[in-house]
């Protein structure tokens, strides 16, 4: 399990790519999540994945996912647009390396959960074939008020859908369902492509007012034999804190 990090709220669009590149790899992460948003790598632009191909090597910073960036997976009439989109991620992953593509199902306003859930199912049985040839995995997170709104309906869709479709689990998702973080891990064997640490009040992992229960979300991990990334994704309001919570995760990694 290496410890990744994913620009998220507080590092894009205040940070270049270049200066998020070399924050992470001197707060001592292992890898990154690339996100493909116009302020930090537009996948349609070979030059600019070479130069974030290169700034990666260069930091010795592996990928082990790539974020979609556009969220309208589950928008019914948009399927030709993530479609096309979807073709530049993956070129994007073959790119840096990565093997997760990983997806926001969002609820669009005005949508059903049916109709949502009809268009994202259509989008994954036409992006699937492609993924497993190129060796990815499609990652769906789960979220309160979301397409999937918990584990268990992750679970369920994947089971009613295909199985080859994966899950990405966030502490501070499973945190918001009140559900028992060790429980959650192991009932994931063998849906889980994907973690996200972050604190059950959506900061700093580990910092003060955090009530989630890493030790046995990691426990449950390690039983179900996940190899997979932990990586942090959390609202940075100190830069300081992106090497206390690499740290923090690590120890927790760790620690058996």
């Amino acid at each position: 399990m290496i410890v990744a990090y994913d620009p998220y709220v507080g590092t894009w669009g205040k940070y270049t790519r270049e200066q998020i590149v070399k924050m992470v790899a001197e707060a001592g992460y292992e890898g990154i999540n690339v996100p493909l948003r116009p302020d930090f790598v537009d996948p349609s632009k070979k030059s600019e994945l070479d130069a974030t191909a290169e700034l990666l090597t260069k930091h010795r910073l592996a990928v082990p996912s790539i974020g979609i960036g556009k969220h309208t997976i589950t928008t019914p009439g948009k399927q030709r647009e993530i479609q096309d989109w979807f073709v530049l991620a993956l070129e994007a992953a073959k790119r840096l390396g990565a093997h997760i593509i990983a997806f926001w199902p969002s609820l669009p306003k005005g949508v059903t959960l049916e109709d949502a859930r009809a268009a994202l199912t259509e989008n994954l049985r036409a992006m699937l074939p492609a993924a497993e040839k190129a060796g990815c995995a499609l990652a769906l997170e789960f979220e309160k008020g979301c397409t999937l709104d918990n584990y268990r309906d992750g679970i369920a869709y994947v089971n009613a859908t295909d199985k080859r479709i994966q899950l990405t689990a966030d502490t501070y998702h499973v945190f918001n369902d009140k559900a028992d973080q060790y429980t959650a891990a192991v009932a994931l064997r063998g849906y889980l492509a994907d973690v996200h640490i972050s604190g059950s009040h959506r900061g700093e992992p580990g910092s003060e007012g955090d009530q989630v229960d890493y030790r046995g979300f990691l426990r449950g991990l390690r039983e179900i034999g996940y190899t997979g990334p932990l990586t942090l994704q959390y609202h940075l309001k100190d830069p300081s804190s992106m090497k206390r919570a690499c740290e923090f995760t690590k120890r927790l990694r760790d620690t058996k």
